[in-house]
């Protein structure tokens, strides 16, 4: 493996690690100091305020002092973050620490493709993004046992985050500036794109967090599965397997119709699954977690190419990084739908992200093995 991609995995896997492990913090600290409801759902909804804002923000910044710097922030960031959360003298202190987080989170999110897709050779391009996105999500599934071994020490969650950040941004400093930013910088110029995927993300965000929700829980017990976070672990492990095969996969493939596939799949998917029960019942809710799995390799290199130089870290962090609140807004209607009627919100589930493929396979451009200039410059 390419060595810059070694040290782009490591940032990335922190990225994934950060992202699940606040349940657990969360759910320890908010014992821990007898903090009530409302305060104790703070953290998760800074982190996502952080989402929103950190792709736009460190997505500008790296189109106007190069990818490089925008690395470096991002893993300032979290670092940051990870520090005020070690040191948290009440559970306020972690509001904002996971604000801080989660603007590093998603300013990585909106660099570290982008700086992939302009370093490799365009038949090797969706391969190396995957390769680093794997390396994030395959970190997911150390998060839950670690965090139940530390028996409520969640001050180790923050300080396994602020050690891997320092050894990144450090290992970062090496890195070299991408030379078709060096060559393309200049002054930026709206792209209409940006709306388009924008909207994609959005979509797509909806219903994949909607799918990690309190009425999923229900559903797979309303199905007969009474030890629901048993039967809801099998199925999630379709997620990890879904961005190996699409990192497999990703250069053999036309994005377009790959990222436009899996995200009309998705929603396919969904409805024949309400209706099933057994074995059945489980594959399909395995392959639907696939699906939603398959997508970020595929949609991660689709959306750094989509764009010119001069504004792709910027287009793609407000694409992933407003399309965020797709993420927060998901559940609470997906909640509301399922009290009542259970089957309309799964339709409308399918429904959303099945649009989120069809405007790519209306608006997207074909970018497999092709040069970026030849993209959109």
């Amino acid at each position: 493996m390419n060595w810059k991609l070694v040290v782009l995995s490591l940032g990335m896997s922190l990225t994934f690690w950060d992202i699940f492990n606040v349940p657990y913090i969360i759910n320890y600290a908010s014992t821990q100091f007898h903090a009530s409801p409302v305060l104790a759902s703070l953290p998760l909804s800074a982190e996502m305020i952080g989402y929103a804002m950190g792709g736009a923000i460190n997505g500008f910044l790296s189109s106007l002092r190069g990818r490089k710097f925008g690395l470096l922030l991002s893993m300032s960031l979290v670092s940051l973050g990870s520090l005020l959360g070690l040191v948290a003298k009440s559970f306020s202190w972690i509001i904002p620490a996971e604000l801080l987080i989660g603007l590093g989170i998603e300013g990585e999110l909106s660099v570290v493709p982008a700086y992939i897709a302009e370093t490799v050779s365009p038949d090797k391009r969706g391969r190396s993004v995957g390769l680093v996105t794997a390396s994030g999500f395959l970190t997911t599934l150390v998060v839950g046992p670690i965090a139940v071994l530390i028996n409520g020490q969640w001050r180790f969650l923050f300080l396994a985050g602020l050690l891997v950040s320092v050894i990144a941004f450090i290992s970062r400093l090496k890195l070299p500036e991408s030379s078709m930013w060096r060559i393309k910088r200049g002054r930026m110029t709206w792209d209409w794109g940006i709306v388009v995927m924008t909207l994609v993300w959005f979509l797509s965000y909806f219903t994949g967090y909607a799918l990690f929700s309190d009425p999923v829980f229900q559903f797979l017990g309303s199905h007969g599965f009474q030890n629901t976070s048993l039967y809801f672990t099998y199925i999630l492990y379709g997620d990890p397997l879904g961005v190996v095969i699409a990192t497999l996969l990703n250069d053999k493939l036309e994005r377009k119709y790959s990222v436009s596939l899996v995200n009309v799949l998705a929603g396919l998917v969904l409805v024949p699954w309400f209706f099933t029960g057994g074995i059945m019942f489980l594959f399909l809710g395995f392959m639907e977690m696939f699906l939603q799995g398959f997508k970020f390799p595929v949609m991660y290199t689709y959306t750094s190419e989509i764009f010119g130089t001069r504004i792709r870290t910027l287009g793609y962090g407000i694409a992933d990084g407003i399309g965020h609140l797709g993420g927060a807004i998901g559940p609470i209607i997906f909640s509301s739908a399922y009290v009542r009627s259970p089957i309309d919100s799964f339709l409308m589930l399918a429904g959303v992200t099945a649009l989120s493929g069809l405007m790519v396979a209306k608006w997207g451009a074909k970018t497999t093995g092709r040069p970026l200039e030849q993209i959109r410059g």
